[in-house]
């Protein structure tokens, strides 16, 4: 029975292998004879055009990690490329990398955001245009540019940024 069902097998393959010699199969080095036609897919990625002059924008990656995703767009806001690491950690050890955290037990009023930007920093902030209040500091882009300033101050006075944060050199 089986040498039945193998020469029945056989029998099928030759017929199909005869048919596609005698009319002609496609090579595979051409070119395909159609197209397909693909839904067009709406994807608009959250990127901010970055307010400094920087060579170009980083496409924020809805893939990765949200610690990933933020410090992208904290490299679009201005960030330098370069500590895009160090800012990775930060808002892990800060916030998880959670966008509206709020820490109630900070002494100056509550630290919030990405970075937990204590409320010391809310009249400096106020004063420079960036926020308006300390609940802006709630929103990741206006919390990553708040940092960045915070950031500067610190390379200016000091040279070195991340001072606020606790992180060594």
């Amino acid at each position: 029975m089986n040498y039945l069902a193998e020469k029945i097998i056989g029998l099928v393959l030759c017929t199909v292998f005869g048919v596609t010699a005698l009319t002609g199969a496609p090579s595979a080095s051409s070119d395909p004879s159609g197209t397909i036609a693909l839904a067009p897919i709406s994807v608009q990625p959250y990127l901010i055009e970055p307010t400094t002059t920087t060579s170009s924008t980083i496409y924020i990656d809805p893939y990765t990690t949200a610690c990933e995703q933020f410090s992208a767009l904290a490299v679009n806001l201005g960030w330098p490329a370069d500590q895009r690491t160090v800012l990775e950690s930060v808002m892990w050890r800060e916030s998880n990398c959670t966008p509206n955290a709020y820490n109630s037990k900070d002494p100056n009023g509550g630290s919030r955001g990405l970075m937990q930007i204590n409320g010391f920093w809310t009249p400096w902030l106020t004063d420079a245009g960036i926020i308006t209040e300390a609940e802006n500091l709630l929103q990741a882009d206006v919390n990553l540019r708040a940092a960045l300033a915070i950031y500067n101050y610190g390379v200016e006075r000091h040279n070195y940024g991340w001072g606020p944060w606790s992180a060594t050199k």
